[in-house]
This record gives structure tokens, sequence and C-alpha cells, in this order.
């Protein structure tokens, strides 16, 4: 028995021998080392597997804090680390080297390289040996020395430019003035000054030149000037410790008339950085704020290139990774810059929208918001103070207007019109008797009844009541077509869903619930009233439909995108039908101002009081829908917001006279 406990022993302290052997294998100690590698845990690397030598000349912080630091600033992922050769024989070697190839994801691009890892044995616990790695920096980069220093470099790309229908620059990259501080030939009496001719305030300058990174010879930019400004530029050059330099900059030609639709760019904040981090954004970046600047920010956003380099102690530099800079895209849109030029010169110093669609293919040609601002001081003014007296001004001008849904007022007679055509409910030569100037459908009204602008026509037919506009003849053709058919005539011409536009739009409306629940809501929406909103380009695209003999078009806004049908709005009979009522309204009805010798206008008025309850006085928006006939090239709607003191409809009429005088320079 006691034989067998010593054969038992032997044979189990030979089994440990073994495991021991088998546990000192350089590929064992190999492949752990680079799981550790792979897991960023260097004090276990240091500590555990690097031989005695190497730790004698390399500090934890020159092997693990520079992995670590270098690891995170060159934003390495996807780290792959592969033994290349695994049949070494390595039974009867002291020392041996095993070939690795490393690879990995950086922000300049992947790095890829090959070591051979020199492992040697040595004794640990007492006569026990084990295999420890010789290491050297150029395990972490490819040929790393010690005294190297790790750069990055950046290529900036170039934003992309936004072009109009004609190619012409609606939002490019061009050279500014850009005016600094130089704070050490800066005097506090000149503050005062400098802030009064760039409109800066004293604390915002101040605080720009008293940053903790700013030295007395160091250039502080407060601001920047497009080229025309030069003489403003030049008396500010001659005070003291004010230095101008030229710089790049983003620059919008057209300037206000342009400036809710294309927006601007801005320096990127901490918040964004934040939530775009995937988009690998940079505390330097700019980014678009609003309008398409930021609509198309995906597309426009260059992307910038990056190189990671050594700079070696004796200034030469070693290149290892790179890519290049990639340029935003150019986007080409629909918008005709001097046609909107044009109108918004016309229509500048109101408040209101206007918008023109080309008819045969949907293309916008123009989208206005009055009032505006300068969207290039948003770039070359970094002033909080600029946002704050924008978003203070009673008038509202960042308020984009075309954006919004408004009340059609009496335009949407044209649409009530063709939904009793297609539906074959009236005649359109009947004449319908209308004496009173109140009418109302009966007792059951109330106090509620419609009101004619003009009653001096007894005996109306529809090419009457559009050209006179009457009030009670819709409301009257409004109950007889019923709310059913009035609801999907509205809902064929697009209300109750999105304008198919690529420019987001708030949405039109039947009513507040989208639908209509009584007679006076029918009758009320059939001639303009109600709670009937949509934007007005929605209402153009309408009116462009009848132009364009009855199919409306879905409404494009990048040259890139394909004309097509959105919806058949009616025959071409109807349509043409209509049409020519149109015209008679400027002839002989309530657009006579628009009547030019040169062309032939048609349209229609419309005038949206907004009042709390009948019977009392609101302010009044007026509206006009109008085409030339002879070129029927465009459909222009304009809405003037507060007509009431101004002659209502036929103020905007005057405004939409003037726009067409402009094209031909009557």
């Amino acid at each position: 028995m006691k034989k067998n406990i010593i054969i038992a022993l032997a044979c189990l302290l030979f089994l440990i021998g073994c495991q021991k052997e088998e546990e000192a294998n350089p590929y064992n100690k190999l492949n752990d080392y680079i799981q550790l590698w792979g897991n960023s845990d260097y004090t276990s690397m240091y500590e555990n597997y690097l031989t005695t030598t190497s730790k004698e000349r390399f500090t934890f912080e020159e092997f693990g804090e520079r992995y670590e630091k270098l690891y995170a600033d060159l934003q390495v992922d996807n780290l792959k680390i592969t033994i290349q050769d695994e049949n070494i024989v390595w039974e009867e070697l002291e020392e041996l080297s095993i070939p690795v190839s490393i690879q990995f994801d950086t922000l300049a691009g992947n790095i890829e390289y090959s070591v051979d890892v020199p492992l040697k044995k040595e004794v640990v616990d007492e006569e026990e040996e084990d295999w420890f790695i010789e290491w050297d920096t150029h395990f972490i980069l490819p040929q790393l020395s010690t005294g190297d220093r790790v750069r990055i470099g950046t290529f900036k790309g170039v934003r992309g430019e936004i072009l109009d229908s004609e190619g012409n620059t609606l939002a490019e990259n061009g050279e500014v003035f850009e005016i600094g501080i130089v704070p050490g030939n800066f005097s506090s009496e000149s503050l005062s000054k400098v802030a009064s001719l760039t409109s800066l305030s004293e604390e915002f300058i101040e605080n720009e030149y008293s940053q903790s990174w700013v030295q007395p010879d160091h250039f502080v930019p407060i601001r920047k000037y497009s080229l025309s400004d030069e003489q403003i530029v030049r008396e500010l050059e001659t005070i003291p410790g004010v230095s101008v330099r030229m710089a790049s900059s983003r620059i919008y030609p057209y300037g206000e008339s342009l400036a809710h639709l294309i927006g601007y760019i801005r320096p990127i904040t901490a918040e964004e950085l934040e939530k775009y981090a995937d988009k690998q954004y940079g505390a330097s970046d700019w980014i678009g704020k609003r309008g398409l600047e930021q609509l198309l920010e995906d597309r426009l956003r260059p992307i910038d290139g990056k190189s990671i380099y050594y700079e070696k102690e004796d200034g030469s530099t070693v290149e290892i990774a790179r890519t290049e800079a990639k340029n935003g895209e150019t986007v080409q849109i629909t918008i005709n810059g001097n046609l909107q030029q044009s109108l918004y010169e016309t229509l500048k110093g109101e408040k209101g929208t206007a918008a023109i669609v080309e008819p045969e293919t949907g293309k916008v040609r123009s989208l206005i918001s009055l009032p505006s601002f300068d969207p290039n001081e948003y770039v070359f003014n970094l002033s909080p103070g600029l946002d704050i007296s924008l978003s203070n001004d009673e008038d509202l001008p960042l308020l984009n207007r075309f954006h919004a849904s408004y009340s059609p007022g009496s335009t949407i007679k044209l649409l009530t019109s063709m939904i009793a055509l297609n539906n074959d409910i009236i005649d359109p030569a009947e004449k319908v008797e209308i004496t009173e100037k109140q009418w109302q459908k009966d007792n059951s009204w109330g106090n509620y009844k419609v009101t004619r602008v003009d009653s001096s026509i007894h005996s109306v037919d529809l090419k009457d009541a559009i050209v006179l506009s009457d009030n009670i003849y819709f409301a009257q053709l409004g109950l007889k077509i019923g709310t059913d058919v009035f609801v999907d005539g509205l809902r064929k011409a697009g209300f109750g869903e999105a304008l198919p536009f690529k420019y987001y739009l708030t949405p039109p409306q039947i009513s507040n619930s989208n639908s209509i629940s009584s007679e006076i809501a029918l009758a009320d929406t059939a001639y303009g009233q109600g709670e009937i909103l949509l934007p007005l380009l929605h209402l153009a695209n309408i009116y462009s439909g009848i132009v364009n003999d009855g199919n409306m078009m879905k409404p494009l806004l990048f040259e890139e995108e394909d004309s097509e049908i959105w919806t058949e709005l009616t025959s071409e009979e109807h349509a043409k039908q209509l049409q020519q009522y149109l015209r008679q309204v400027v002839t002989e009805g309530t657009a006579k101002k628009a009547n030019l010798e040169s062309k032939a206008i048609a349209g229609k008025t419309g005038t949206a009081e907004i009042k709390r309850e009948q019977g009392t006085v609101g302010t009044e928006n007026g509206i006009f829908v109008s085409y030339d006939q002879q070129q029927p090239n465009f459909v222009t709607a304009i809405l003037i917001e507060g007509v009431e003191d101004k002659g209502g409809s036929g103020y905007v009429v005057e405004k939409a006279n003037h726009f067409y005088r402009s094209l031909n320079n009557d």
C-alpha cells in the first residue's frame, strides 16, 4: 500500500511538472498578452508580461500611459493583432521572435504593420522559468522611436455651395475682411469706438481678447465684413490695436431675400458635439443652423483630411497615415435668385409671404418670408447680442412665414368651383338670384349670416361669382355640394396630408378637427373663412394645377428631382373655363389694378379676416394669386398681413402690379 502511494505521488509530481512545462509556452504567453492588449489592460501587460530589461528601459508612464494617450488621441478602433507564424520550434530555445501583424482604424485611416515580438525566458519563483516580452515603442505605432513626437495634421475640406436654377451662388465660400484686436497695442480708450463701429457690445469685445490663451501679440478676431464694407474696415484699421486680415467665410450673396430658405451656419456648440458624436465633428467646426444649410448639412458638410506623422528629434517628419479632405457636395435648387430678389424688393417692408411655382414642372422658383434678416451677420458677427436683438424684435424677422399655414380667404372659391364642376353639381351659366346683402339658410343659424362684398348684381352665375368674389353664392354652393363631396374634393387637392415637398411646411387642414361638422362650417369653408388653413405654397400649387390644364404637379425644390403629376385636379375643359374666369377677375372684377397693357394677368384676390367672433373687427390678410396668360410659365401667390387699413386685397394687387412691371423694367 505504501509503495502504491509513493508511485501515485510520483505520477502526480510528474503531471504537475508536465503542466508547468506546458504553461511555459511562448505562444500561450503572447496570446495572453495580445488579449490584454485588446482589452487595454496596460497595467497587467506591464507588470506581468514584460522582461526585466524592458521595465528598466521604460517606466509605466512611458509604456501604459503612452499607449492610452496615443490610442485616445488617434481614435484607435477595431484593433486586430494576429500571430503570423505559429510553427516556430521553441522547446530548446531560451529566446525567440514571433512575427505579429497589427492593424487598427484611426482618425487618419487604417494603419497596418508587422513587428517581430522578442520573447525571453526568465526565472521566476525560484527555479521555475517563464517567457516574457522584450517590449519597444514600435509596438504601439509602426517604426515609432523613443524620442518621436506623434502629431496630427488636418487638411480642411470646403463646404458645398448652394446654387440657384441658373447656377448663381446662393451660399458660397469666399474672402472677407476679418477684424481683430491685438491686446498688446490696444487701449481701453479705444474700446467704445470699436464697439460703436462694429455694433458689438464692449463686454463681448473685452471678453474675447481677455481669454486665458491670449498673448499680447495675438490676433483675436471679433467679427467679419464683406468686401463691399471696405470703408468701415479702413476706419477700424486706423484705431491702434485693431488689425485687419483676409479670411475665408461662408457668404450669402442674396442676403435678406433668401435668409429663411437658405439659413446660415454657426460654430458648433458643446451640446451639438455631444449630440452628433457619431459624425466626428470637431470643436472648431461650423454647422448648419436653419434653412437648407441645416436640412442639407450631411450633403454640404466637408470632411476634413487627417494625417498622423512623427516629428523626429532632428526636426524631420515621417507620415504613417493619411486621409484626404472631402469637400461638401454642391446642390442646385429650383429657386431663381433674381426672381426671388425682384419679388422681395417689391414686398420689402411688409409682413407676409410669397411663392412662385412653375405650373408645367412644379418647380418652386421663389419662397419668401417677410420681414427678414441678413444671414451674413450670423456668420460675421458671433456676438450673442445679435440673436437676442432679432428674437426680441416685435416684427418677428426670424419667423419663417412661408412655413406657416394661413386662411386662404376668397382664393379658395376657385377650388370650390372646381369641386362643383367635377361633380356636375352646377351649370356654370345658370343664374342664381341673390337680392340681399346678408344671407342665412334659415333661422337655425341663429344670428350667423354671410355677407356679400358687392350687392349690386342680383342675378349671378359662376363667372360673376368668381369675378365679384360673391360670398353668398359660394356659401350656397358649398351647401349644394354637401359635406362629404366637398371634403373629398379638398383631400384630392392635398388637404389632410403634408405637402410632398423636400422642405417641411406646416400641413394644410380642413378645420381644427380636419372635418366639417356643421352647415355653417361648410358654408364658411366654401367661400374661404372657417378654419381651413394651408401654406401659401400649397395655394400657389393648386392654382398652378388649374393653369396646367388640370394637372397639379408635385412641388419641387431641387433640380435633381424629376417632375411628376401629384394629382389630377380637374379636366382640361373645366381648367380652361376657370382660366377664363381668372382673366376676367383682372379685366372686370376685384383685381383691375393688375390689368397691364404688356401682359394678360389673370388671378384671384382673397381677404382673410382674423377675428374672434362675427360682428367684431379683426385684422386682415390680403392675398392675390396670379399669372400671365400670355406667358403662363409661373404662378405668383402673395400674402400680406395687416392690410385692413391699406385697401385690403387691392393693396396686394398693386404690389403684384409692381412686381410684374419690374420683370420688364416697365
